[in-house]
């Protein structure tokens, strides 16, 4: 999840040892996947012709190129599965095994779940208020960057706001009142929903609070963060030993 791009990066798909990627556009070359992995020629994009092509004709997951630099059948990410199951038996029973594998995951930990509420009923009654306390804040006004910070694994919270104005994320103003700087989200995070606008009052010099949607991005980011201000305090330290 990203402020300045809400579709999330898609994957490459392995068939039978060849991994195939998606253009610009979100959408895999049919016809390279018949190419690069040898098919016959009843195996050709426009050879298949059964239900499953046809509900997925109709729900717009496929584009044909008849003119241009890149003629062809084009696929969505479902779409190209479909077609890798239709012409490789080996990714028919990938597919089918991690059906089977996620299912039986979902039923153990939904199993592990309620044994653990089982064994720790005391723990869990304590713990499921603050739960629903902070699910309460983040759907209402949000909570403060540092607790965002504390949920979301950052682990320097001022050095993270210098990091995000670094990446453009967030920006540098001056404070209302007094003469200092005040590091908050850009506009697209507030207009994204990611951040809510508060009174700089009472102690509240951050002038925001993070959202619900904003902590999910701000997990996604955690690593990102942490490995940039660590890197920067390296070279810190490398720049005073040389003095």
């Amino acid at each position: 999840m990203d402020m300045n791009n809400t579709t999330d990066t898609l994957l490459p798909i392995a068939i039978e040892g060849h991994t195939f990627k998606p253009n610009t556009d979100g959408l895999w070359s049919l016809n390279e996947i018949h190419q690069t992995l040898s098919l016959a020629d009843a195996k050709r994009p426009g050879q298949w012709n059964n239900e499953i092509r046809t509900a997925l004709d109709h729900s717009g997951n496929f584009h044909l190129a008849h003119g241009g630099a890149n003629p062809g059948t084009w696929a969505t990410e479902a779409g190209t599965i479909a077609y890798a199951m239709w012409v490789s038996p080996d990714f028919y029973l990938m597919v089918v095994h991690a059906f089977v594998t996620m299912r039986n995951d979902s039923i153990l930990s939904a199993r592990m779940a309620l044994l653990a509420a089982a064994e720790a009923d005391t723990k869990l009654a304590k713990a499921i208020p603050k739960v629903d306390l902070v699910d309460r804040r983040l759907a209402g006004n949000g909570v403060p960057w540092n607790e965002a910070c504390r949920m979301a694994g950052v682990t320097k919270p001022q050095l993270a706001k210098q990091y995000l104005v670094h990446i453009q994320r967030f920006i540098s103003k001056d404070h209302p009142t007094e003469y200092k700087t005040i590091l908050k989200p850009s506009a697209t995070g507030f207009a994204g929903g990611f951040f809510k606008s508060c009174s700089v009052s009472y102690g509240n010099d951050d002038g925001f609070r993070v959202t619900a949607k904003g902590l999910a991005w701000l997990q996604g980011k955690a690593q990102e963060i942490n490995t940039a201000i660590a890197e920067r305090a390296r070279r810190k330290a490398a720049e005073r030993r040389k003095k």
